[in-house]
């Protein structure tokens, strides 16, 4: 992926999503065509994850396009990203706990077999090794493959998620350290207690149009359990007048 970093640029970007796509975005949203046809995804997240556009203005271009009950879908995705932005400003101790455990997993893992083959791409697992690369080559994965992405990692090559999210926050250009740390979490099964993602072959195949085959992969994983809990911890303004600001700065 090419980041371009002209405002303007951008927006024409977005202009033309908007008009030509946009429309069919709830209906293809989940299928990944490969690196060389994304006209069912925006591709913005890098630059809003860069500040060069911000969700508000993707979120006001599109509802003057369509009606809300015709963006809400993608007005959902859009506000994901700022959802866990303020879930995890009120949750510091998450990111804390994360990197203390990357310390010690990057020293224990840094010469194990199964690791090194599943960041050079050499597993027995066909689309992780492409997407490996993909990653590598354009800085981007689908959505929807970052999940079978992570799932596959935790659950069939046994890997610990925390190196799994540092892997991606070095190669995307979108890599937003919330998102991503939450969207592991989530997918492993400690973000919501008991509740975790599985990939299977035929999602896979379903969504990639059958471009992949022979995926053996562990369809029947238990969610990773965690005894941690991680209460909300509420930050006392200096300034009440603020309140109503920094309120948009965790939710817009």
């Amino acid at each position: 992926m090419i980041f371009e970093n002209s405002r303007s640029k951008v927006i024409k970007k977005l202009d033309y999503y908007i008009d030509n796509h946009l429309s069919e975005y709830s209906k293809l949203r989940n299928f990944d065509y490969g690196p060389q046809n994304r006209m069912n995804t925006s591709c913005l997240s890098p630059f809003i994850t860069h500040g060069v556009i911000n969700e508000t203005e993707v979120i006001n271009k599109a509802l003057k396009k369509y009606s809300f009950s015709k963006n809400e879908k993608f007005i959902q995705e859009v506000l994901w990203r700022t959802y866990w932005k303020g879930w995890l400003e009120l949750r510091p101790n998450v990111w804390a706990d994360y990197l203390a455990e990357l310390l010690k997993l990057r020293k224990d893992f840094e010469n194990k077999t199964n690791y090194l083959e599943a960041i050079e791409g050499k597993t027995n697992i066909e689309c992780f090794n492409e997407w490996v690369n993909e990653l590598k080559n354009y800085n981007y994965l689908h959505n929807h493959t970052r999940m079978w992405f992570a799932s596959i990692w935790i659950f069939t090559l046994n890997l610990p998620w925390q190196l799994g999210a540092e892997f991606f926050m070095q190669h995307l250009y979108d890599g937003d350290p919330a998102s991503n740390t939450l969207g592991w979490r989530w997918v492993a099964g400690v973000q919501t207690y008991g509740k975790h993602y599985l990939a299977t072959e035929w999602n896979i195949k379903k969504f990639t149009n059958n471009r992949f085959n022979k995926i053996k992969l562990n369809e029947n994983a238990l969610p990773i359990v965690s005894e941690k809990t991680y209460p909300v911890i509420k930050k006392e303004l200096s300034n009440p007048e603020t309140f109503e600001e920094k309120n948009l700065l965790i939710f817009d």
